[in-house]
């Protein structure tokens, strides 16, 4: 489950013996763009984009992943971060 953080506008989602962090919407604000106008400028379906920004996903899309960083001038860490916890279970 996604447990947003509303202070910096990221997601955190438990996987394994540690969390991603999703921080695409925190970014975007950063870069002063709208998920709206990145989804028009660079052809990208609404409900990958938000899946990327909660956190609520599978897989990840290169394709897509590789259209963000291009558009927005980052690296595929400044989108979504994997954080190693080794005192938590792997339950997932």
């Amino acid at each position: 489950m996604a447990v947003k953080s509303n202070l910096e506008k990221i997601y955190e989602v438990k996987c394994g013996k540690g969390h991603y962090i999703f921080k695409l919407n925190s970014l975007l604000e950063k870069k002063n763009k709208t998920k709206n106008s990145v989804i028009v400028k660079k052809e990208i379906d609404f409900n990958s984009m938000q899946k990327l920004v909660t956190g609520n996903l599978t897989r990840i899309d290169l394709t897509i992943i590789a259209k963000l960083c291009n558009e927005l001038e980052c690296k595929l860490e400044d989108i979504v971060e994997y954080v190693n916890d080794p005192k938590t279970d792997d339950k997932n």
